[in-house]
């Protein structure tokens, strides 16, 4: 499952940099890209690091319900227009997700990139994104590469241990 958060996320970066014409329909689909990375890859990411932490075995099916589940969620703050709002919220959580995670999970050096990779992703995600907790402070510029630099630590230990993560 970090897989496929990751490759969201890489799909909407690679959405920013080639969807570039004004044209309605690359608008459209620039904004389907952003939103599955946001709502739907970035959680089922977050939620595969304390899952793998805890050792929690989960089958592909209790998998494509989270998935279900996040897409439910985000259509039904959608309609209720607090979008926004819920965006805010499932930062904090995704957040809070990879610090359990990390702290019950990771040791050593891992640890050690693990925390730079939260500090990464809460840098991403509540200062710099588009869901950000502070005001004024949203830059595109900044937000897709600080979400690059903290899939990029949080896949080292990943790595190194063979593992997928779901």
């Amino acid at each position: 499952m970090m897989s496929l958060g990751a490759l969201s996320v890489a799909l909407a970066s690679l959405g920013r940099l080639t969807l570039t014409t004004g044209s309605a329909d690359q608008q459209t689909l620039r904004l389907m890209l952003d939103n599955l990375a946001q709502f739907a890859g970035l959680p089922l990411f977050a939620l595969a690091v304390p899952a793998r932490a805890w050792a929690l075995d989960w089958s592909r099916a209790a998998w494509g319900r989270w998935l279900l589940g996040f897409f439910a969620l985000f259509e039904l703050f959608r309609r209720f227009g607090i979008g926004e709002l819920y965006g805010q919220g499932l930062a904090v959580a995704i957040c809070l997700a990879l610090l359990a995670g990390v702290l019950k999970g990771y040791r050593g050096t891992a640890f050690a990139t693990g925390l730079v990779a939260v500090v990464m992703a809460g840098a991403a995600l509540l200062v710099l994104g588009p869901t950000a907790l502070v005001a004024g402070y949203e830059q595109e510029a900044l937000y897709r590469p600080a979400l690059g630099a903290f899939l990029l630590f949080l896949s080292f230990d990943v790595r190194r241990r063979g593992d997928s993560g779901g």
